[in-house]
């Protein structure tokens, strides 16, 4: 029996201490060993973080080509088309708490990859900039890492074809709700990108953005009979109202009507808790989440009433978080900020 324990605390692996490296493994940043990442997961990473180290930074920091010295290496050796689907599923699955790193990304391969990268990028733009802020920050991008000045033809394509490309009602509500952004409006995009189509209804929000409702509805006068235009030309004519509007009594009425949101309604009426209560039925999820602080500061939010039940029962429809690509951190953070009151 003594040989038999000798036996077996023989053994037993000797431990090795994180400053010894291991067969396969590379020194870290701490001063122990790691099992190397490879290219592609340094992408991952930075996709999530914003940053190829293993740190998470919850303030905004300036991203440059030395952030992403993964990708341009990997596009350097052909591999350019499997970043961008990278790219792609890590934005269209909403694996990220932050969009900017994604937005990046897609901005370097777009400008600084071979032609078929720069093609897969450019094809890719409207499914991960899917709002105006998120396509204002890719041109931002673009233009800070562009080797020249003016707009190449694809580039010209790519953010004419995020506007052509999408139902003339679902696009006035996104140019109306998300006007501009560092420095960048659409009337920009629109000049630069030389923006034209036959549609008709499109062409209405496109006059709206260059000259205004009242213009455009002298020059489309003619085409009311048709209920799909005449939505449209109301759904204008509601946000241009809400602008001047400044009792809650007048703009709730819009709001449950046309379906206006937040950045429809005039600064000086968003303390008030009945238009909060308006815009609280149909609020989209991200917008909700953002807001819990604010709702509950004007008394909107209050413990057991119809309001705060609302608010939960969204916050417990697994499909409707899911749809909205709101990222569990996301949801931590607003925790904590919430408790934090």
């Amino acid at each position: 029996m003594a040989t038999a324990h000798v036996a077996m605390e023989t053994d037993i692996p000797t431990p090795v201490p994180q400053t010894v490296g291991l067969p396969g493994q590379t020194p870290n940043s701490a001063g122990g060993y790691s099992w190397p990442l490879s290219d592609m997961g340094r992408v991952r990473r930075f996709l999530c973080l914003g940053s190829e180290g293993g740190s998470y930074y919850t303030n905004q920091k300036q991203l440059g080509k030395e952030n992403a010295k993964t990708i341009l290496r990997l596009m350097e050796n052909g591999e350019g088309q499997d970043v961008v689907l990278e790219i792609m599923l890590f934005s269209t699955e909403g694996r990220t708490a932050k969009q900017e790193p994604i937005i990046f990304a897609l901005a370097l391969c777009a400008r600084l990859g071979d032609t078929e990268t720069k093609k897969s990028a450019y094809k890719a733009l409207p499914k991960v900039c899917r709002i105006p802020t998120h396509l204002f920050s890719f041109i931002e991008y673009c233009e800070s890492l562009s080797k020249g000045t003016g707009w190449g033809r694809s580039h010209r394509r790519a953010v004419a074809d995020w506007y052509t490309d999408r139902n003339a009602y679902s696009l006035s509500i996104l140019v109306t709700k998300y006007q501009q952004r560092n420095g960048w409006s659409h009337r920009d995009l629109m000049r630069l990108c030389h923006l034209k189509t036959d549609q008709d209804d499109l062409n209405i929000v496109f006059r709206y953005i260059i000259k205004g409702l009242e213009k455009t509805r002298a020059d489309f006068g003619d085409l009311v009979t048709n209920p799909e235009i005449l939505k449209l030309l109301d759904f204008l004519q509601a946000v241009e109202t809400a602008k001047t509007c400044v009792k809650a009594e007048e703009i709730i009425p819009l709001i449950q009507k046309y379906g206006l949101v937040r950045e429809h309604i005039p600064t000086t009426l968003l303390n008030n808790a009945d238009v909060w209560r308006a815009l609280l039925q149909k609020m989209p999820m991200t917008a909700m989440i953002r807001n819990l602080g604010k709702m509950t500061a004007i008394q909107l939010l209050a413990p057991l009433n119809d309001e705060t039940e609302l608010v939960v029962k969204k916050l417990r429809d697994q499909t409707a978080l899911k749809t909205a690509k709101i990222h569990p951190f996301n949801i931590l953070l607003a925790l904590k900020v919430y408790s934090a009151g």
